[in-house]
């Protein structure tokens, strides 16, 4: 006769894998943001200064500082918590615009500015 020996899980073990998962599971639900959700028409504080920076490289004709706006405007559509859609619209726009910046064609770059202000900002 054989003597065989049966490893048993020991119920300590069990009852730590089924904690582990709650504990995962829990986890998951948790993870939610608190910060502001911001995208079109919720502007933060800081997008907001960002349309201010555009605005006024606009008015004063200034490439430069046009293109490090829209740099800062494109960082914070990439921010936004909405669905893809709107995210690739607005990348959209924003690249429009960019093109009317390079071009130094400024009446429409501040028609595109003012269409993008309306809808972005919400007023």
């Amino acid at each position: 006769m054989s003597t065989r020996t049966v490893n048993t899980q020991s119920p300590v073990f069990i009852v730590a894998i089924f904690l582990g998962i709650a504990l995962f599971i829990l986890g998951l639900g948790g993870c939610a943001s608190t910060a502001p959700v911001t995208g079109p028409g919720t502007p933060d504080e800081t997008q907001l200064q960002h349309y201010e920076m555009l605005q006024s490289a606009i008015e004063t004709q200034s490439k430069v500082d046009a293109l490090a706006a829209l740099a800062l405007l494109q960082a914070d559509v990439s921010r936004w918590k909405v669905p893809w859609p709107h995210i690739a619209k607005a990348w959209a726009d924003l690249a429009t615009l960019t093109d009317s910046v390079n071009k130094e064609d400024w009446d429409l770059a501040n028609k595109q500015f003012l269409d993008l202000k309306k809808y972005y900002r919400g007023h």
